[in-house]
């Protein structure tokens, strides 16, 4: 059974490979500094995002060292006192990962091998809040019944604000995309374009919508017996 921490690591490679970009802004998380080994790269995936309600950092690693060495590392590094919560090791195939909690911040590490002896990965922090989470209208998506959020993903780039939206539901392609097309028209936005397309999966249906300077991009596909509904709304592109 894959543990809360493997299903976390899942979605934090996928969100890698989304290509999400942020450079550094007035938000940050309060959290200590994030350690890092010897021989390492590191790059930015994003300095600060919302990442299904909870702020978050990422950034992106290439090492020489092998993946056991940076997990010792990390394993040296948070080792706690005798009596106090140690760090969590988890395999979520390819990727080896290891996390711990310090304060209101959880820090976690996962590692792949790269280039035969080294290795490649993600490092993130994520920081608990008692603040409530508040949508601004532009951002808000119209859901339909039964819709499920599987991921949601705020960032920031100078200039413009970004919400990206994972849902799943049991509707058809064409189901959800009458809903959007007529739901969104009616709050006032413009179909800018709406078309069908082939994808991997099977066809898809993509509509963009204009709402003063807010774009919204909707691609609609369907995974076996769900329909998928990938929405991107920038307030400022």
């Amino acid at each position: 059974m894959m543990t809360h921490f493997g299903k976390y690591t899942l979605q934090l490679g996928m969100l890698a490979m989304c290509g999400v970009s942020s450079l550094a802004f007035s938000d940050q998380l309060s959290c200590p500094a994030f350690v890092e080994p010897e021989k390492t790269k590191t790059e930015w995936v994003a300095p600060y995002m919302i990442f299904n309600g909870v702020p978050m950092s990422v950034k992106r690693f290439d090492s020489e060292q092998s993946p056991a060495a940076i997990l010792a590392f990390y394993r040296r590094a948070w080792a706690q006192p005798a009596g106090q919560q140690q760090p969590v090791e988890n395999d979520v195939p390819p990727w080896q990962t290891i996390g711990v909690v310090q304060g209101k911040c959880f820090f976690s590490v996962q590692v792949q091998t790269a280039n035969l002896s080294g290795s490649t990965g993600l490092l993130s922090a994520t920081q608990a809040t008692d603040k409530p989470r508040i949508i601004p209208p532009e951002k808000a998506l119209p859901m339909m019944t039964g819709s499920q959020v599987v991921n949601d993903i705020e960032h920031r780039d100078p200039g413009k604000t970004a919400r990206t939206l994972l849902l799943s539901n049991t509707f058809s392609p064409e189901t959800n995309a009458d809903f959007y097309r007529r739901t969104l028209t009616d709050q006032g936005w413009k179909i800018l374009n709406s078309y069908q397309m082939k994808t991997a999966k099977g066809p898809g249906i993509t509509i963009v919508l204009k709402k003063q300077l807010a774009e919204t991009n909707i691609v609609i596909t369907r995974e076996g017996s769900n329909t998928m509904i990938l929405a991107n709304l920038v307030d400022k592109p």
